[in-house]
């Protein structure tokens, strides 16, 4: 008896403790973001720049203006990119598969640089609806049809687009335990208010074609999204292409787009 109130007593001091614990949020230096697209369509191909934002801010990431954009490529052209619109810079002109494409910004006395080669076309075979059944409720989501080439290794990304909204979902893979099989890979949907795909409902996907470090950067940020109990990873900065302790990626990649209206 004497030790159950002894275990009692105990019990009820360290239950009474509370630590107050400050959590330190004290603003970085900001960081200079690059996000650069090189694609095998003829358009305005397009380098964005900003700077990150204090943890207090708001999420408006400030336009960096005045920086001097370059692309050269394995061929040896160089392709002078222009500030169209704040921290916008563009070039009118169609990326090569097979080619290798440098970027080199110059901007505040720093300079950052990144490389990527655009893979080849791997083909959109189709793309459809399937639906599943879980726990006795179903829903719909897109599936893309892929036939991934024979010893090729290969990356991919893909856009989810439903009544011209993009979803926020990431949608990555490679083909590491698929190599040379018909691929059907599903594009799970969460729209808003957790809406399912229905019956009307206008889809669109684009498909690129990636190089594995575009692909290692989108696969690292899908894993900090993960959704549901237990899911993602501490927070941290996706591994970038960009030299210079810059935040983002270049990537040259194939496109291709089909659409279909959900039956």
């Amino acid at each position: 008896m004497k030790n159950i109130i002894l275990y009692i007593f105990l019990g009820l001091i360290f239950t009474s403790c509370k630590k107050i614990i400050d959590v330190d949020t004290n603003n970085a230096a900001p960081q200079i973001v690059i996000e650069g697209n090189i694609s095998n369509r003829l358009i305005a191909q397009q380098i964005r720049i900003s700077k990150t934002v204090g943890y207090d801010d708001l999420s408006n990431y400030p336009a960096v203006r005045g920086a001097k954009v370059t692309v050269n490529d394995s061929r040896g052209n160089t392709y002078n990119f222009t500030e169209s619109l704040p921290g916008l810079y563009v070039f009118a002109m169609r990326g090569i598969p097979g080619i290798t494409y440098t970027l080199q910004v110059d901007v505040d006395g720093k300079s950052y640089s990144a490389i990527s080669k655009m893979p080849a076309v791997v083909p959109l075979d189709s793309i459809g609806v399937v639906k599943n059944t879980f726990f006795g409720n179903e829903n719909i989501n897109v599936a893309a049809y892929v036939s991934d080439p024979v010893n090729v290794e290969n990356f991919y990304r893909f856009n989810l687009y439903v009544n011209d909204n993009l979803s926020d979902r990431i949608y990555v893979n490679n083909d590491r335990l698929t190599n040379g099989n018909k691929l059907r890979l599903q594009l799970f949907y969460d729209g808003p208010n957790d809406e399912d795909l229905k019956k009307g409902d206008k889809v669109a996907v684009d498909m690129e074609c990636i190089d594995s470090n575009i692909f290692d950067y989108w696969y690292a940020l899908n894993q900090q999204t993960g959704r549901g109990p237990n899911q993602g990873t501490t927070p941290a900065n996706p591994t970038s292409n960009l030299s210079n302790g810059a935040l983002g990626y270049f990537s040259a990649h194939t496109y291709q787009r089909l659409a279909i209206t959900v039956p």
